[in-house]
């Protein structure tokens, strides 16, 4: 069987991401395919048994990368094994877990006629504001990011991985 899993990511952590889930498909016995959609969008879905398709959010978005891969695959996708996931900061604040799971997965999903994901996940990414550009540090504090997470402990002036690795594999072996 053949899996594909397509990524968009906007400072590179989703893509370990990817990587770990492609991993632990291969470990099932898929042959796999692991794609960056900031290289393109391949050669569509058509011969994958199973495609995972994920993203980064970024000021509560996917990618553009991927939105258009979502896009451009949609009817393609009809009818076939998918699984969604991003890596967000949402992980950090329980009282955001559920809707950033409906905003970011299922009305995602929604958007596209006939899509029924068989698995969705919502994971942590990584933050490291010194990796961030002048721009994006402006959005972040104009959206209070940065003091909600000082509130909760977190300094700013450091990075953060929250991506929890073993909630991902088992995520993964799932699928």
């Amino acid at each position: 069987m053949k899996a594909l899993v397509a990524f968009g990511t906007k400072y590179g952590s989703t893509a370990r991401l990817a990587e770990v889930i492609g991993e632990e498909l291969r470990a099932k016995g898929y042959e796999v395919d692991v794609l960056d959609l900031r290289t393109g969008p391949g050669n569509g879905v058509q011969g994958y048994d199973l495609v995972v398709v994920g993203s980064s959010v970024f000021i509560g978005k996917w990618t553009k990368e991927a939105q258009e891969f979502m896009e451009a695959s949609s009817p393609d996708l009809a009818g076939k094994k998918l699984a969604m996931f991003v890596s967000c900061s949402d992980v950090l604040f329980p009282e955001k877990v559920k809707a950033g799971h409906k905003m970011y997965l299922e009305d995602v999903a929604a958007r596209y006629p006939g899509l029924e994901p068989m698995a969705m996940g919502l994971f942590g990414g990584v933050i490291d504001f010194a990796r961030y550009g002048t721009l994006t540090k402006v959005l972040l504090a104009g959206v209070g990011t940065k003091k909600a997470l000082q509130g909760r402990g977190i300094d700013p002036s450091r990075p953060y991985d929250y991506r929890n690795w073993e909630e991902i594999r088992a995520w993964a072996r799932d699928l």
